[in-house]
């Protein structure tokens, strides 16, 4: 599969995209504490990358396919690129301000719901239909990868150079990731017939709110990604602040729940439960009490092990909560579900931005961790506990029947 220079340019400009983009957010979040002092600061900066994300990925779906799919992908990376200058010029000139920070992650906010759907819609055009799944391990592993590294190699880059040098490095990579892009070579589908954006939207959510599997997964993914979101906001503070740690001891911490995720993952296919029930719900609970742990936590290697955990447990739940969905779902609404499904979970991230913003004013970060975890604890048991959710394991007799 690497013989082939289209899933190779592929692989190299995806790992090179996401360890840009993550350097990007880490100066962009170091930028605005450092500018206001104020975790409702940072979740502002937050809410206007995730606002008109879910506000164009609602109207975008139906027509990414009618699209160059590679040159989407390349032309949301120059934009990416060409968008952090503005940072990064006026760092240099020394008239930075709070707003243009915010207007940095608006404008990634727009154009990075074009980037992720033409990226997943590529894939299967660039490589052989038996070589797809593997193809797909190497393109989310990588991902996982750039998200461990990425913010331990920020963190230690800004202590280095400063910001204003890891921006210019941020602008590099970006606009490397999409030279390499270009030299994808994409096949293209004509389209038979286009149907209007309403009918194919109606279809997509018809058949999820008719599939209760997929409606309870999407709404127990919801609390993890409210729990997301309110991190967004308190983490910096919370191991700058609460934990006396430097930005490179904030990126260790960044980076321990994306090696938690990868341990979980190589682990999950290795694990046996009569019950997926109680392996994934269980699971979904041990992530609820890892955010109240860090609540009563004030030794920063403790922090960092705590965020492994729950890295692994959550890697586990959504893995199982991924699968299913895929199995229900046929195989010729798998987009539009899919779309459905991601534009409802991650309506609950921004409400966890405002609580993380405003809840942390109030109550302070880590009583705000201890109520998190709390809620997210509470609706893991009762998926346990009430009868009503037993239709998980029923599925998974269904499927076990299948397979033998």
């Amino acid at each position: 599969m690497f013989r082939n220079r289209s899933f190779l340019s592929s692989w190299i400009g995806n790992g090179i995209s996401e360890l840009g983009g993550a350097f990007g957010t880490f100066c962009n979040s170091i930028l605005v504490f450092q500018m206001t002092g104020s975790t409702l600061a940072l979740g502002s900066m937050w809410l206007l990358y995730f606002l008109p994300s879910l506000i164009l990925q609602l109207f975008i779906g139906p027509f990414i396919d009618r699209w160059s799919r590679k040159w989407t992908m390349v032309l949301v990376q120059w934009i990416r690129a060409c968008i952090y200058l503005i940072p990064l010029f006026a760092l240099s000139v020394g008239h930075l301000e709070v707003w243009h920070i915010y207007a940095v992650q608006m404008i990634v906010g727009l154009v990075s719901p074009l980037y992720v759907p033409a990226n997943h819609a590529l894939t299967p055009t660039i490589v052989m239909k038996s070589q797809l799944k593997a193809a797909n391990a190497y393109l989310d592993s990588t991902a996982r990868l750039m998200t461990f590294l990425s913010p331990l190699i920020a963190g230690l880059i800004i202590e280095w150079i400063g910001v204003t040098f890891t921006l210019s490095f941020v602008c590099l990579l970006l606009l490397g990731s999409g030279v390499t892009l270009l030299t994808i070579q994409e096949k293209r589908a004509t389209i038979k017939e286009r149907k209007t954006w309403l009918s194919e939207f109606r279809e997509g959510m018809t058949f999820f709110f008719h599939q209760k599997v997929i409606v309870w997964l999407g709404i127990f993914l919801a609390f993890v990604q409210f729990g997301v979101g309110v991190t967004m906001v308190t983490t910096l503070p919370y191991v700058t602040e609460e934990l006396g740690g430097s930005y490179a001891q904030y990126g260790y911490f960044m980076a321990g729940f994306p090696v938690g995720f990868i341990l979980g993952a190589m682990l999950v296919s290795k694990i046996t439960c009569s019950s997926r029930r109680l392996l994934m719900l269980g699971s979904l609970c041990i992530g609820g009490f890892t955010f109240s742990a860090l609540c009563f936590i004030t030794y920063l290697p403790l922090a960092i092990f705590t965020e492994m955990i729950g890295g692994i447990v959550m890697a586990i739940f959504s893995i199982h909560n991924t699968t299913i969905c895929q199995q229900v779902i046929p195989n010729q609404l798998m987009g539009k579900i899919f779309s459905v499904r991601l534009f409802i979970i991650r309506v609950s991230m921004p409400l966890g931005i405002v609580l993380g913003g405003v809840g942390s004013e109030w109550l302070g970060v880590r009583p705000l961790y201890l109520l998190i975890g709390i809620v997210i604890m509470i609706v893991s048991l009762l998926g346990m506990l009430l009868p009503y959710f037993t239709f998980l394991d029923r599925f998974q007799n269904r499927e076990n029947k299948v397979s033998g």
